[in-house]
């Protein structure tokens, strides 16, 4: 089963993402916040991360920041979730930290869903 960090400060829409690829065979790990997210990312191997843009102690930049630059994850697929995307450099994020992909909120969960399917199946074993 392929193992994911949802990284999503908002309680309701992270037990919904949890339910929703518990569902859908992943194994998931949640954090409410950026620092729990990067101590997450550092402890062990995950094989798709998600991470909210805004969340509280750290933002979803900067725990894409210290995963790229060392630890178990420093080549896993990364995606981030954002309401802000106007305020972002989104073009500069994916090339600097070689995000797989952005969904912007309100996005739809299935999307998400389809999204860490094609990306874990080709690092899970057969």
């Amino acid at each position: 089963m392929p193992k994911v960090l949802v990284a999503e400060d908002s309680a309701a829409l992270a037990n919904l993402l949890k339910f929703i690829l518990e569902r859908h065979g992943f194994t998931v790990h949640l954090a409410n916040n950026g620092d729990q997210a990067a101590q997450a990312a550092d402890a062990e191997s995950f094989d798709a991360i998600v991470l909210d843009q805004q969340m509280p102690r750290c933002t979803g930049e900067q725990v894409m920041r210290q995963i790229r630059a060392g630890g178990p994850n420093q080549t896993t697929p990364l995606f981030l979730c954002t309401a802000k995307a106007h305020e972002l450099d989104l073009v500069h994020l994916q090339v600097d930290l070689d995000i797989s992909g952005v969904f912007h909120k309100p996005f739809s969960p299935r999307d998400l869903v389809e999204t860490l399917l094609i990306t874990t199946a080709s690092a899970t074993p057969s």
